[in-house]
């Protein structure tokens, strides 16, 4: 079996660690939800998305001009889960471990309650789960 690898140095498109996630979700604000405290003016949730996915763009953006990074639907990041990983340090970087089978996703999406949507709000589970409001947000660095 073959098993995937991060090569930081590489010149491309990849998903951001929860750290780079969570700095992007931010906005460069202090709000409960990327963009306000309100969740209706930034998210779908299972209060009135109708039980669906939404079109990207129809709420407003956080600081930083990105969109529905609280609601509509989890991301995928690059870290493995680790219990204690943020009580050791290690936010900045994700703690990579092949052997692991679970990935970490964040922002929550159209069937959760308030909770799921919160900016600090972190998931687990295995990485070859397909569901339909479970999505993936790249980044490229230069």
């Amino acid at each position: 079996s073959k098993k995937v690898q991060w090569n930081k140095d590489a010149n491309g498109y990849r998903l951001p660690t929860g750290a780079e996630w969570e700095y992007c979700a931010r906005g460069g604000e202090e709000h409960l939800y990327s963009g306000s405290n309100d969740l209706d003016e930034v998210a779908w949730y299972y209060g009135n998305s109708g039980e669906e996915t939404h079109p990207v763009g129809e709420k407003k953006s956080n600081g930083f001009g990105l969109y529905d990074m609280s609601g509509n639907v989890w991301e995928w990041v690059w870290d493995t889960y680790d219990e204690e990983a943020y009580q050791r340090g290690e936010s900045r970087d994700p703690i990579v471990d092949v052997s692991s089978p679970f990935r970490i996703f964040r922002g929550g999406s159209w069937r959760n309650n308030a909770w799921g949507p919160r900016v600090s709000y972190r998931r687990r589970y295995d990485a070859s789960i397909r569901n339909l409001d479970l999505g993936f947000r790249f980044l490229r660095t230069p």
